[in-house]
């Protein structure tokens, strides 16, 4: 499925990105109902409470993905007179939301692990509980891999968020089956311990989670691997004396403003030129404001990032 879906990106153009991000949110949507139906019939059928919560978990879950679905969907608008740089931020919002629900399971989890550490209580063992918390790490397993290499493909936040709550979602499965193991072999009920560290884990994983979505709209320094290739641009642009000031504005994946503020003297054609490669290499459309001297020229480094 990843290179049925990473081809939709390479052939689909400038809607390549768009369709990818709704096959994904469909396919998650999927998945996600399906391991609730599955663990709410076990949870009914064994009188386990941890696999039907479980099951809402993952209901839970397809709402997310609902989110991401939107966010790729709504996103990806044209620029118009109310939103004259598009909508493209609300993919980062999309994984906000992503990265709030790890929080939230994460603080569900630690404080049940806690009452069970309190008050012990016995783990159901039944073959057709284990059986499918095996099938939930198994299709949330698949869903981290191919969450994980598309989002770094197409470069989106919000796909490795979901790539962190499925992987999330699997070590607190796993935690599960740890315990109804222990707790069968040695008649120790560990589930609130192990609980209580798996939910520490997802804290952890969802603090990662908020910080690369919400570190965009907050803004960025210019990462130093852009800034080289821009001053090598900038070196064979003969006019400019200093670059007084660099900033980088980002308003969505694949929809950066870089403005300059330089000292010196370019032509139409020269600032064109720049401008063009900066938008081939770079990927970003360049606002430069030019303070004319004659000078010889030469470049002062400074950079900042909104």
């Amino acid at each position: 499925m990843t290179r049925f879906i990473l081809r939709q990106y390479t052939d689909g153009g400038k809607n390549g990105r768009k369709h990818a991000g709704i096959l994904l949110g469909i396919v998650g949507i999927v998945l996600d109902l399906f391991l609730f139906a599955v663990k709410y019939l076990a949870g009914i059928l064994s009188g386990s409470i941890a696999v039907t919560a479980d099951a809402f978990n993952n209901l839970g879950d397809a709402g997310a993905q609902l989110t991401v679905l939107l966010g790729f969907v709504i996103g990806d608008k044209k620029p118009t007179k109310a939103f004259p740089f598009g909508c493209g931020r609300l993919e980062y919002l999309s994984g906000l939301v992503i990265a709030a629900a790890i929080l939230f399971v994460s603080g569900k989890m630690m404080i049940s692990s806690v009452e069970k550490i309190i008050r012990p209580k016995a783990v159901d063992s039944s073959p057709t509980v284990i059986l499918i918390l095996l099938v939930s790490i198994a299709v949330k397993g698949y869903m981290y891999i191919y969450n994980k290499r598309i989002g770094e493909r197409i470069d989106s936040t919000v796909l490795r968020s979901v790539a962190v709550d499925s992987v999330c979602d699997c070590f607190a499965t796993a935690a599960i089956i740890l315990s109804i193991v222990v707790q069968k072999l040695t008649g120790i009920p560990i589930d609130g311990w192990t609980g209580l560290m798996v939910g520490v884990c997802i804290l952890y994983a969802g603090i990662i989670a908020a910080k690369e979505n919400l570190s965009p709209l907050l803004g960025l320094s210019v990462d130093e691997e852009t800034l080289l290739k821009l001053y090598a641009m900038l070196e064979k642009a003969h006019g400019i004396h200093t670059v007084d000031e660099i900033a980088v504005h980002d308003y969505g994946p694949g929809r950066k403003l870089m403005t300059m503020r330089i000292s010196g003297k370019l032509d139409s054609s020269e600032l064109s030129e720049l401008k063009a490669r900066i938008k081939e290499r770079l990927n970003m459309d360049t606002v430069v404001e030019i303070k004319e001297i004659d000078t010889q020229p030469h470049n002062h480094r400074q950079s900042r990032q909104e």
